[in-house]
């Protein structure tokens, strides 16, 4: 037989009911929203209508947010699997701004990159980007652990 999905092969059932009598389960999921970060006054009007904001200069704009070990301790956090970043961006060549997300450790994701052929004038209103490359454990340490994220001009 053969799955679209997992190639050939057989399962094992009875091997798959033994592990799951002495599987241990894992927490429940839990999600985390932060505060919104708004550059030089910005101020979000109604969904995509916005105001105010910081032009982005040649060297970039950085935006950091500072998450500590309290703040995962009381929201039943341990494992981080991805991480939602929505933004609002506006920009008269949308191919010429990189956003990305740069971990403490120098980890970094690009959420969206330098596109040549993307001449859309309407930059990035409202858009959410999702990474799933910052795999972190937290463990019991008082440090805190930030994310920065930078959005650069190109």
């Amino acid at each position: 037989m053969y799955s679209y999905k997992y190639g050939y092969g057989a399962l094992d059932a009875y091997a798959f009911v033994k592990a799951a009598q002495s599987w241990s389960l894992v927490k429940p999921q839990t999600w985390l929203s932060t505060k919104t970060i708004q550059l030089n006054d910005a101020k979000m009007v109604s969904e995509g209508n916005y105001t105010g904001g910081q032009f982005i200069g040649s060297g970039g704009v950085e935006s950091k947010i500072t998450i500590t070990q309290q703040l995962l301790n009381g929201n039943n956090f341990e494992r981080l699997e991805h991480i939602n970043v929505k933004v609002w961006i506006q920009h008269t060549r949308r191919g010429d701004v990189e956003v990305k997300l740069i971990s403490p450790n120098g980890v970094k994701s690009v959420l969206a990159s330098k596109r040549v052929f993307d001449a859309d004038t309407s930059g990035f209103p409202g858009w959410t980007f999702m990474t799933v490359k910052h795999w972190w454990v937290f463990g019991t340490s008082a440090q805190d652990q930030k994310l920065i994220s930078t959005i650069d001009f190109i």
